[in-house]
C-alpha cells in the first residue's frame, strides 16, 4: 500500500507543474493548480488529525469541491472547443 504522504507530494508536484503551465500557456491552469494544492493540503492534514477526512461529511466536502472544479474545467474546455481555439 502506498503511504498517504506520497499522495500529498504528488498533488503538490502536479500543482507546481500547472502553475508553470499557467505562466507559460494560459492563466486558466491556475484553477486546477489551486485544486491540486487543495488536494495536497487535504491529504497532508488527513495524516496529522484524528478524524478521517476521506469519509463521512468531510468526504462529501472533498467530493463537492472536486465536482465544482470538474464542472468549471469541463465548461471551459467545451467553450474553448466551440470557439475553435
Amino acid at each position: 500500500m502506498i503511504p498517504s504522504y506520497i499522495y500529498a507530494v504528488l498533488w503538490y508536484i502536479l500543482a507546481a507543474y500547472l502553475i508553470y503551465m499557467a505562466i507559460k500557456e494560459t492563466r486558466f491552469f491556475f484553477v486546477p493548480a489551486a485544486f491540486f494544492v487543495f488536494l495536497g493540503t487535504w491529504a497532508l492534514v488527513d495524516l496529522f488529525i484524528e478524524p478521517d477526512l476521506m469519509s463521512g461529511v468531510y468526504g462529501w466536502i472533498y467530493r463537492g469541491v472536486a465536482l465544482v472544479v470538474l464542472i468549471i474545467c469541463a465548461v471551459w474546455y467545451f467553450l474553448k472547443k466551440k470557439s475553435g481555439s
